[in-house]
């Protein structure tokens, strides 16, 4: 498999399938790097981008697991995989130790054996560079990616802090309410709308704070809004526990009192036990998607959340948005999401 000189291979979460490639299109967008997709298969994908990439990438991004230096892309044949590694640049493991790990992607190409692979790759480079092999705490981790498209081999440069997540699932708070998106998906959300640090992120259904507290971990100046004041109170403890703050107000999601929004992410209510003041959920929605319209400069971008019924992507092209991406959630047997990403004309 020839690819066109990508320097960096991603391993991805499998959590959903379209998000964590958009996530990081996002983010490389949002840093203004200049990138390149040159190949992709099933949580993985291979680019061309500069090291500043990686480091935006292991400090962003909620679905990105780990990654570093291309090396080599194979057919799912072991002799082949063999001969790849032969043929690769292992020039930067001059000096340095490694060790060996293969990765099966869901259970893609059952009858290759990933011990077997594990083993042969290590053979290929030690064959090629005389390097040490130290299983233990090698200097460097050559990983291996069984996927759909076949075998990526990269050295492992960085790693995502996913427990970071689960430290402060919602009900870890001082203050819950059902129906909160986990910490890994809100700070999808927050990436999607392409918000970097000192921007202007709004939430203006910012209910416990969730999607706040990841963009205020991100050095963003963070304003939020609910119209229930309890909501509103509960996001200022939530904060407060992580040692974070925000602007936060009491107002209609449909007047807002702002003039300036560089990103919005938000998950509006639909049927969650919170009170819409006798609106429906659709008025809601296009309100909202008038004001964020009047709100977000040109060029930037909102990532919002509602069921495929309500049709957020019409409201949005009715405010004058351009949708740029729509992925489908299900959440449960009677509610899909669909989360769509639009851009201010």
């Amino acid at each position: 498999m020839k690819n066109n000189s990508p320097d960096m291979l991603l391993l991805l979460s499998g959590e959903y399938p379209t998000i964590p490639f958009s996530e990081v299109h996002a983010l490389l967008m949002a840093e203004k790097l200049k990138y390149q997709e040159v190949a992709k298969g099933d949580q993985v994908l291979a680019i061309s981008a500069g090291k500043k990439a990686a480091e935006v990438l292991e400090n962003r991004a909620a679905f990105v697991m780990e990654g570093g230096r291309f090396v080599a892309s194979s057919e799912p044949v072991a002799e082949r995989v063999e001969r790849e590694c032969k043929q690769a640049d292992w020039k930067f493991l001059a000096g340095r130790s490694f060790g060996v790990k293969v990765t099966r992607v869901k259970e893609y190409w059952p009858s290759l054996d990933t011990q077997d692979l594990q083993r042969r790759i290590g053979h290929a480079i030690r064959e090629e560079t005389g390097s040490q092999v130290n299983l233990n705490k090698p200097d460097v981790w050559i990983r291996g990616a069984v996927t759909d498209k076949g075998v990526f081999i990269f050295a492992k440069e960085m790693q995502t802090d996913r427990s970071a997540y689960s430290k402060r699932k919602p009900k870890t708070r001082p203050y819950f309410h059902p129906g909160v998106m986990d910490p890994k998906i809100s700070r999808a959300f927050v990436n999607l709308s392409r918000v970097k640090e000192g921007e202007v992120f709004v939430d203006p259904f910012c209910g416990t704070g969730g999607f706040l507290i990841e963009g205020a971990m991100m050095n963003c100046q963070v304003c939020g809004m609910d119209l229930d004041m309890r909501m509103v109170l509960g996001a200022k403890k939530n904060l407060a526990h992580y040692g974070l703050d925000a602007e936060l107000l009491r107002c209609d999601a449909t007047e807002l009192p702002l003039n300036r929004a560089d990103g919005i992410a938000t998950d509006p209510p639909y049927g969650r036990g919170t009170s819409t003041m006798g609106s429906t959920v659709k008025e809601i929605l296009a309100g909202f998607f008038r004001e964020a319209e009047r709100i977000l400069g040109r060029g930037r971008f909102l990532c919002t959340a509602a069921p495929v019924e309500l049709d957020p992507s019409g409201l949005a092209r009715e405010a004058g948005f351009i949708v740029r991406e729509e992925h489908r959630m299900r959440v449960h047997k009677s509610l899909t999401r669909s989360i769509i990403v639009a851009e201010r004309d």
